[in-house]
């Protein structure tokens, strides 16, 4: 995301957040173009009976991830100990 690590030690967690969704739209953006570029291309040469290519057949599918509740505990415990909090077990 291009900062130096000062910077992003001084970044809160809602504006770490924040740059980081702009990073992942920059970078689907990026993403786009190549594929754009490869519908072009493969549209070119396609048999007629072939349907058209669209950018989307070309590009990576994005699901979301699902956190089991383990998991979220786990990084609720790391971020915690990565600020200096103490972890208590009950």
């Amino acid at each position: 995301m291009r900062l130096t690590e000062s910077e992003f030690w001084d970044l809160t967690m809602r504006e770490f957040g924040a740059l980081s969704d702009r990073f992942k739209d920059a970078q689907g953006w990026l993403d786009y173009r190549a594929a754009l570029i490869c519908t072009v291309m493969a549209n070119m040469w396609r048999d007629s009976k072939t349907k058209p290519y669209k950018p989307s057949d070309f590009m990576p599918e994005q699901k979301p991830k699902k956190q089991t509740p383990e998991q979220m505990l786990m990084a609720v415990k790391m971020l915690n100990s990565a600020y200096g909090g103490n972890v208590i077990e009950e």
